[in-house]
């Protein structure tokens, strides 16, 4: 697979987020290293996803908020691409708790590895011109 790198691209502008999107991206990179070590151990490959899972949720909840502050006008819709990543992602890490294979982990590493980036890049920059200079 490969290491996700934080470039340019990626920020938004606003330090916690682009913070939050950092420490996503090393949940990512942890996994990855989880999956192709010397040894496959489904119980690392777990700790670091039970870490991204909740690390996403709270990102979601923070990064929503700040849309509310600034009134975002895309809200809805982005909030919507929230709650369904979420989704998938509890089913992709459903299939690997009952088969904590290397398989399952690898499907779970491309699709948050594919949506984050992609979701960073195409949406939360959406959000540079409402939330640059906003702290919270």
């Amino acid at each position: 697979m490969g290491v996700i790198s934080w470039r340019r691209q990626l920020s938004v502008g606003q330090p916690s987020i682009d913070e939050d999107h950092k420490h996503l991206i090393e949940y990512l990179n942890e996994l990855d290293a989880a999956m192709n070590g010397r040894v496959f151990s489904p119980v690392r490959v777990a700790k670091i996803l039970m870490k991204l899972l909740e690390y996403t949720q709270q990102h979601f909840a923070r990064e929503e908020k700040i849309m509310q502050k600034v009134h975002y006008p895309k809200f809805d819709e982005h909030v919507h691409q929230h709650h369904e990543a979420v989704r998938i992602l509890s089913e992709l890490s459903d299939a690997f708790t009952k088969e904590p294979n290397h398989q399952n982990a690898e499907r779970i590493y491309k699709f948050t590895a594919k949506w984050l980036v992609n979701h960073i890049i195409m949406q939360d920059t959406l959000l540079t011109p409402y939330v640059r200079g906003v702290w919270m």
